[in-house]
């Protein structure tokens, strides 16, 4: 089964990858040794066979003689044989039996006879020895064959003694890697489990104001747990936009249906004529009004921020756009005696959903007529690396501290405001909302003097009609 635990997980993989690289390692090295023992063990024949060389004589027959001389010319008998053979295989002089019974390889003696040297480990019933093989010239041809071998006893008893010691080295260092792995596992995973742990107990935007506060150096961890903690920020934000979003909401449609419900009591109290059921009938419709764009708009927030809104986009001619704008517009501008104006920008279309773009441009022109007490509104477009269109307006400004908030849901910059002229709060979010979904931005620039509103679009490819 897969181990669940991180630290645990870690530790196997670590441990795996060492022992392979152990075990690469040791391989390395035993057959590097073992190359190098072999090595040494050939040219200690090939000087033993120098040497035996010559002391061969051969007789006036041409047969090969060989003697070592008396009682201790050759020390290492036990380990080592030399054995003389004629050409034709038959063995002159032989130091074997004591060191055990070495075979006569006939591939060596072929060697031999072509002139060639051989060298191989062969069997001896008593263990293995090196033995090299070499011919005897005399006057140019093979008089003889030398063999001279050495056991491998030594040898092997080195390779055995490396591979008890990789037996018990290996292991132990797995071991002693285990728990040096588990230790810097835990250390290092040891933030998870407060994150883990507050993750678990934070639900329903409830304890969103924790935060992990954990001093850690800036790796992976130290990055999740700074991260962990800027998500918490972001969440306590949002939780908090929709409690006071909630809150807004509440309190706007409370507020009509008090005044529906106070002007319906006062026609309860006691008959009355027709003018005044009339009057509050019509009061009574203002409310209702009122009501249905505050709902409308809350419809339209509330799909934009489920993704739901689509935006249909066809090309939209920007002057055709603030003409009719500035046309709907106009009764209000004139009740209030404002000079209403378009400055053109010449020709200019955009890709985008006109019915969205009215909306956005008729809130912002409605805004500039209803809090301009006098003076003039201006409406506009023009091309530069983008699309603009603008609302211009000679009112008593905007505060540079409340020209990012006026544009969150239900934010007025006079707690009446809104409500004396009937709006929500809600027009400037909704008006923010159809530029990002076309890919532009809404921006102010306001001075004492007035506010000038900028809608920049992405240029549509054929602009230039």
């Amino acid at each position: 089964m897969k181990p669940r635990s991180l630290r645990v997980r870690l530790m196997l993989w670590y441990l795996a990858i060492l022992a392979v690289i152990l075990c690469l390692f040791a391989t390395v090295i035993y057959v590097t040794l073992q190359r190098t023992l072999l090595e040494q063990l050939d040219d200690g024949l090939s000087n033993r066979a120098f040497f035996v060389s010559e002391l061969v004589t051969f007789s006036a027959a041409g047969e090969p003689q060989l003697s070592l001389g008396g009682e201790g010319a050759n020390p290492d008998a036990d380990d080592t044989f030399q054995r003389l053979l004629d050409p034709a295989g038959a063995v002159i002089f032989d130091t074997n039996q004591a060191f055990g019974k070495v075979p006569v390889d006939p591939e060596a003696l072929d060697a031999a006879r072509e002139g060639r040297h051989h060298g191989a480990t062969v069997d001896t019933g008593n263990g293995e020895a090196r033995v090299l093989t070499l011919p005897l010239r005399r006057d140019g041809a093979v008089a003889g064959v030398l063999q001279v071998g050495e056991s491998t006893g030594d040898m092997q008893e080195t390779l055995r003694t490396l591979l008890l010691i990789f037996a018990v080295a290996l292991p132990s260092s797995l071991v002693l890697a285990s728990l040096g792995g588990w230790w810097l596992s835990s250390r290092a995973l040891a933030p998870i489990d407060p994150i883990t742990q507050a993750a678990r107990e934070i639900s329903g935007g409830s304890d969103l104001n924790r935060r992990l506060a954990l001093d850690l150096p800036d790796d992976e961890v130290g990055r999740l747990a700074r991260t962990f903690d800027e998500m918490l920020a972001r969440l306590d934000a949002a939780f908090q936009r929709q409690r006071q979003f909630t809150a807004d909401a509440s309190h706007e449609l409370r507020t009509p249906l008090t005044a529906i419900r106070g002007q319906i009591d006062v026609a309860l109290e006691r008959p009355r004529d027709t003018a005044e059921y009339r009057r509050v009938l019509g009061a009574v419709n203002e409310q209702v009004d009122r009501m249905t764009r505050l709902v409308g708009g809350l419809l339209m927030l509330a799909r934009s921020d489920a993704g739901a809104l689509p935006v249909e986009r066809e090309p939209v001619d920007l002057r055709d756009l603030v003409e009719s704008v500035a046309e709907q517009v106009r009764p209000l501008a004139a009740q209030k005696s404002l000079d209403l104006r378009i400055e053109p920008g010449g020709p200019l279309a955009v890709s985008g959903d006109e019915d969205l773009l009215l909306q956005l441009m008729l809130n912002l022109a409605d805004n500039a007529a209803r809090y301009t007490s006098r003076g003039s509104i201006t409406l506009g477009w023009r091309k530069g690396d983008r699309a603009e269109m603008f609302v211009r307006d000679t009112g008593a400004g905007i505060p540079p501290e409340q020209r990012e908030r006026i544009f969150e849901r239900f934010y007025r910059i006079e707690a009446s405001r809104s409500r004396e002229g009937g709006g929500a709060g809600l027009g400037l979010a909704i008006c923010r909302w159809i530029a990002e979904a076309h890919g532009g931005a809404l921006s102010v620039e306001s001075d004492h003097a007035g506010a000038t509103f900028t809608v920049g679009l992405p240029l549509d490819g054929s602009s230039d009609t």
